[in-house]
Order: structure tokens, then sequence, then C-alpha cells
């Protein structure tokens, strides 16, 4: 059985709680969308919504593209399903990926909204503790060797009139003690 492993973590809360408490709620509750960076393919935002067996199976097709890194952001609840997508990805990859971890808090806007049509709609901002993953690849076959400057050609050497030429001091020492042995 392929089932994945039940996530622990708090749970999410939601507006029904907050109107049974106190029947003289004024206010509807709507969260916002938090912000997002640029959207591009190697931001990846894990959610509580999305399935687990979805985003594991997008990580790795990016991952295996040619992507050299992918960035996991995950907010509140959805933390432990990121660190589970992150370590199940490490495990699956034989050494081959490697990751580092930030975190943040971000600031959430909620719109609060009358019940009654004499009050305006008010904005309530908030804090979330949010985790940022970079997975990346470490392996040995993506090393970037750089190219050495070429190197002057060396005039061919000429066995034949070297004797002509003066001969470095250096040389002229080894030869000199080369002959003394062979006496």
């Amino acid at each position: 059985m392929d089932s994945n492993p039940t996530e622990r973590g708090a749970k999410p809360r939601t507006n029904r709680n907050y109107q049974q408490r106190g029947n003289n709620q004024s206010h509807r509750v709507v969260r916002k969308v938090p912000p997002r960076a640029a959207s591009d393919r190697q931001n990846i935002y894990i959610t509580s919504k999305t399935d687990f067996k979805a985003q594991h199976k997008r990580c790795e097709d990016l991952l295996n593209s040619g992507a050299k890194e992918i960035y996991l952001h995950c907010m509140g609840y959805s933390i432990t399903r990121g660190l589970n997508l992150a370590l199940r990805l490490i495990q699956n990859s034989d050494g081959a990926l490697k990751y580092a971890i930030n975190t943040s808090t971000i600031q959430l806007v909620d719109e609060l909204h009358p019940l009654c049509d004499e009050d305006d709609i008010t904005f309530r901002q908030r804090n979330n503790s949010a985790l940022h993953i970079k997975i990346f690849n470490s392996s040995l076959f993506d090393i970037v060797v750089p190219k050495l400057p070429a190197q002057p050609v060396l005039p061919a050497p000429d066995y034949g009139q070297s004797q002509s030429k003066p001969k470095p001091r250096k040389q002229q020492q080894q030869q000199q003690q080369q002959k003394k042995i062979q006496k």
C-alpha cells in the first residue's frame, strides 16, 4: 500500500469557530491571498489543499527537466507538508540533491466585512510563520570546469643548432656536474 503517512501539525483555523464563540460578531473575516514572488517555474507554493503526490511529481519533473534548483514556500499549517516533501525528494535522490532552509514571518491582511450595511470594510494585519526550502542539485556531473587561457605556441626544438645558442647558467652547471660524475 503506497499511501502517504499522516502529517502532524496544528489544525488550521476556520472562520466558523470564531462565529460560534460569540453571537455578537459584527464582521465576517475574509482572508486575502498571501503575497507571492514573480511567477516562475522554480518557485513552488505548498498548500494543504493540493494533493501531496501531485506536488511531489511536479517537483521531480522540474528537477529532472534540468532545473538546478527549486524553492518550496510554505506557511502555517503547510510547513509540515513542505518539510515532508523536501525530505522525500532528498531521500529519493540518492544523495544527488541537497537543501537549505530559511524561516521568516509574513504579514497577512484580512478584510473584515460588516454583517450590516452601516459599517465600512476594515482591514486587519496579522503575522504568520513561513518556511522557504531551497533544493539544489549537488551532482558531480554538473561541475563546470573553467576554460584555461590559451597556451603560447612554443618553437619546435632544433637539435642540430642548439650548440650555437647560449644555454642558461643552471643548465650549464648541471651538465658540468654530470661530466664530473661520469669521469
